[in-house]
């Protein structure tokens, strides 16, 4: 029997080995396994113990019942083990995944108006802090997702450009209209560290769920229901298209593998 060649290895893998529900194969599930089951009820006693320590003090029938009805109405996690599968039949279902996710937003998100946008940079200049300003005129203008937004150090921020690390590191330049508020939220900036923008709290980098909810609370303030950072992200490509730019060079400062991943996301 020949040597097999890389596709036919492949090929084989997808057929034969398994995964289980969090994509491990047996080996390093032997491990994993018992660290998702402690996860998960650490953090089921840690909800109970947060609605304990605030019915804390002197003996009350009703501050007791009411924490009684409190840890009720939490729904605790439950850690479960499914059949396991093939690697092939998890590829095509995070494959399948990801073409729903693109699909939808493709139909569902829609751009901004040239309006909405103007009010939205403007409202965000008077009405919010620096830094939350800095956020919402950086997701437009770069395109980034929270999750790179999260990511960005100061080092990756220029006067001319914008790097975006990761699996497709890929540079954006730097707008003129973007320059001057980030250089003023650089000199209000007093937190000590290389991560751009910073948590109020831990001193860590601000979280995606955090930029997500700034963006969604906003938009609701203003008026803009419905408003993500994925709405500016979408009105960030829509307006390079309406510019003139290439297909080709917006699939690359999106950072998608292809230019037809663009074209899908624009729903063109």
């Amino acid at each position: 029997m020949g040597r097999k060649s890389p596709q036919e290895k492949k090929r084989l893998s997808y057929a034969k080995d398994r995964r289980n529900r969090y994509g491990e194969n047996d080996k390093s599930s032997r491990k994993n396994i018992p660290r998702h089951k402690r996860r998960v009820n650490r953090a089921n006693r840690h909800r109970e113990q947060q609605v304990l320590n605030g019915a804390r003090g002197t003996a009350d029938i009703e501050g007791a019942a009411i924490a009684e009805e409190s840890l009720l109405k939490i729904r605790p996690q439950r850690w479960q083990k499914s059949a396991g599968v093939t690697l092939g039949a998890l590829v095509q279902g995070k494959l399948a995944m990801t073409d729903e996710r693109r699909v939808f937003e493709a139909e569902t998100l829609s751009p901004l108006s040239d309006d909405e946008l103007s009010e939205l940079l403007s409202a965000a200049v008077h009405l919010l802090p620096l830094r939350y300003a800095a956020i919402l005129h950086l997701l437009y203008y770069t395109g980034l997702r929270a999750t790179e937004l999260s990511a960005l150090a100061l080092r990756d921020v220029s006067a001319d450009a914008v790097i975006v690390r990761g699996p497709r590191q890929r540079t954006v330049p730097m707008p003129p209209e973007l320059r001057p508020l980030l250089d003023a939220y650089l000199r209000e900036r007093v937190d000590e560290g290389p991560t751009f923008f910073l948590s109020d709290t831990c001193g860590r980098p601000v979280p995606p769920a955090t930029v997500n909810s700034l963006v969604v609370i906003f938009g609701f303030l203003i008026g803009l229901p419905g408003l993500s950072a994925r709405t500016l992200r979408k009105t960030f490509a829509v307006n390079l298209l309406r510019a003139g730019i290439d297909l080709d060079d917006v699939a690359v400062m999106l950072g998608h593998a292809s230019p037809e991943a663009t074209r899908a996301y624009l729903a063109l």
